[in-house]
């Protein structure tokens, strides 16, 4: 009997243990799940349940930024893409982008703005966000502004020999120093007067030229530079000019080299010297006009007459007869030529002039094949002589031809445009010979030069909206596009239009794209749900406008609609896809692609008959620049299709 009450005893004991951990293993189940609900509820409030703030920003608020930078924004948590507004002033062509997601595609955490130009020097952007809140309708939203400076254009700090420096020696390079390295963001242009011709170098950092002259410059010579600044922005990919500013005039300023000895100053001197300009040499002591006269030449000859000023300190050279148009002249006075106190030239000295002759142009703005002129830009022509204004107005054409204006500023001539520049276009100027010389000899031979114009944008102002659901992105499209009609309406209100063909997805059968939307708007791409064609897109908007379906359109066709205001629909595809074709239950044949995807056109950049860019609105990656190629070849998937609004 002990025994079965010990045995009895033994069994409660281990009913009460497998009932205790029982409740052992359901409290630790009830606190896993209570612990992974808290957790859940922690990352979810943490993302979702607070308004994002922005917790870093790229540049930052200061100057020296570089011009190719992209701009990035940081948030403290996912970001509502639907509803944030972002806008970049002043304007620049690029795309913005949406990375950092907290799961595959979805709930962005950053936004990067990836520049198709170089910014503008020394310019102050501002970028402004509108709309900031979370993905989860709840919450407050922000708004939030900053600023950054770009790199400054460099300016001239030194210019060596420095601005009325004498006793130059002919053999030494100007040097022009920069306040900021200049890599590519600036050209500068150096004119000589007398003109000389020379090796133009620039140092490893940048801010450095260094003009090497390929011959000595004269001695004894008076040489003024003026130095011209353009601002340059490029193209980012191909770092071709797409604008150019107007010619700024940095520098002018003068040196003059050093005399030879015995010799204060000789005269005259430089390469556009008037036929009737007399020649003199002055000495620094007093010199024996017979000694001079026997050892003083010029070349080629010219059967001078040569005489002494009182303190016999001046010679005048006096020709025979005028000099000769457009000729190097060389005057030389032989070593043993004597001064008057009986000391004597111990080394020949010599100097050189030319005669003003034919006219030429020392230098056109834009120079010729200069590329991103802007459309109101000015033409100067400078040339190395006073020229007659009315003759040279005269003999000035331009193609294709507009009305011009001129006005002078010494021998330089400004050419203003009546109209505007047509973008993109190229323009050939034209220098008929004749034009008269007011010194020299006239033009004998025609000229030309040509520039090309920074291309013409135009663009709707249609903003971004990306779409409401995952595969809703015909219905956003449509919804641009209205609304750059002035109608509002929302993506149920068109999808309401749109209708759905609900056929099940069953292998190689499902519904047909061409009627309505295939599949649940909500799920995903050619698995629950797949999306509209063009059809009923244009039927959903022949309620709020006319519309139009179409296939087999070319850009120009688009551009064409673009110039007149209506944005247009196309198809094609998001990211790599491929062919995923079905047939209806009736058997039609459905051409269909994985990642089938609808964007609208807002604008182009270049010539309407042949852009080089097409601008959407994509509604899942926001304001995109496509080249004309990349644009073709997408929109060739689904044959050129789309939906005009009008």
């Amino acid at each position: 009997m002990l025994q079965n009450f010990t045995e009895d005893k033994k069994n409660k004991y281990i009913a009460n243990k497998k009932y205790l951990n029982f409740l052992r293993s359901r409290a630790i189940i009830i606190f896993g799940v209570l612990a992974v609900v808290l957790v859940l509820f922690i990352f979810l409030a943490r993302n979702f349940l607070f308004t994002p703030t922005i917790t870093q920003v790229s540049p930052q608020a200061s100057e020296n930024i570089d011009l190719s930078t992209s701009i990035v924004i940081d948030f403290s948590r996912p970001v509502d893409r639907q509803t944030l507004s972002v806008s970049l002033s002043p304007d620049i062509e690029g795309e913005w982008h949406f990375e950092a997601p907290l799961f595959n595609r979805r709930f962005f955490r950053r936004i990067r703005f990836v520049p198709n130009h170089t910014l503008l020097a020394g310019t102050t952007y501002q970028v402004d966000l509108k709309n900031i809140q979370s993905p989860l309708p709840v919450g407050k939203t922000s708004s939030s502004t900053f600023q950054f400076t770009t790199r400054p254009l460099p300016d001239i700090f030194a210019v060596f020999p420095e601005i009325r420096s004498q006793n130059i020696s002919p053999a030494t390079p100007i040097t022009i120093e920069l306040t900021e390295p200049n890599p590519d963001i600036a050209e500068f242009e150096f004119v000589f007067d007398p003109e000389i011709a020379f090796l133009e170098t620039i140092n490893e950092t940048k801010n450095l030229y260094t003009l090497t002259p390929t011959e000595p410059l004269e001695q004894s010579t008076r040489y003024n530079l003026t130095v011209f600044r353009v601002s340059v922005s490029r193209d980012i990919s191909t770092r071709e000019i797409v604008h150019r500013s107007e010619p700024e005039k940095m520098y002018d300023g003068a040196f003059k080299t050093i005399a030879p000895p015995l010799i204060a100053e000789s005269t005259p001197t430089g390469k556009a010297v008037f036929i009737d300009t007399p020649i003199s040499v002055t000495f620094t002591k007093a010199m024996d006009l017979e000694s001079l006269r026997a050892n003083l030449s010029v070349t080629p000859d010219i059967n001078p007459s040569i005489t002494l000023s009182e303190d016999a300190t001046v010679v005048t050279v006096t020709p025979a007869a005028k000099l000769a148009y457009g000729t190097d002249y060389e005057v030389m006075i032989k070593a043993d030529t004597k001064t008057q106190g009986g000391g004597y030239l111990e080394e020949p000295l010599s100097y050189k002039f030319t005669t003003i002759g034919e006219i030429k142009v020392l230098r056109t703005s834009p120079g010729n094949n200069a590329t991103g002129v802007g459309s109101k830009s000015g033409i100067r022509i400078a040339f190395n002589q006073e020229v007659d204004h009315v003759s040279a107005e005269a003999h000035i054409t331009l193609e294709p031809s507009i009305p011009l204006t001129f006005r002078w500023e010494g021998n330089t001539m400004i050419i203003q445009p009546s109209d505007a520049f047509q973008n993109n276009s190229t323009y050939k100027l034209n220098l008929k010979s004749g034009i008269v010389s007011v010194h020299g000899l006239d033009l004998t031979k025609d000229l030309s030069y040509s520039f090309t114009t920074e291309p013409e944008v135009v663009k709707l102002t249609i903003a971004s909206d990306l779409q409401d659901l995952p595969l809703s992105c015909e219905a956003a499209a449509l919804k641009m596009a209205l609304a750059g009609k002035g109608v509002s309406v929302s993506e149920s209100d068109i999808m309401a239009y749109v209708g759905y063909d609900t056929t099940p997805h069953s292998g190689a059968t499902w519904g047909d794209p061409y009627e309505a939307f295939v599949g649940d708007i909500r799920g995903r791409q050619n698995t629950s749900g797949y999306g509209v064609y063009w059809d009923p897109i244009a039927r959903a908007a022949n309620h709020w406008r006319p519309s139009e379906a179409f296939t087999g359109w070319t850009v120009t066709q688009i551009t064409e609609e673009i110039s007149k205001g209506n944005a247009v629909v196309v198809w094609g595809v998001y990211g790599s896809g491929y062919e995923d074709s079905w047939h209806t239950p009736a058997g039609k044949y459905i051409y269909a692609w994985k990642g089938e995807h609808a964007r609208t056109v807002i604008g182009y950049v270049g010539n309407k008959d042949n852009p080089t860019q097409i601008i959407l609105n994509d509604t899942y990656a926001g304001q995109i620049y496509w080249t004309k190629a990349r644009f073709e070849q997408d929109w060739g998937i689904f044959g050129n299709a789309g939906v005009v609004v009008r």
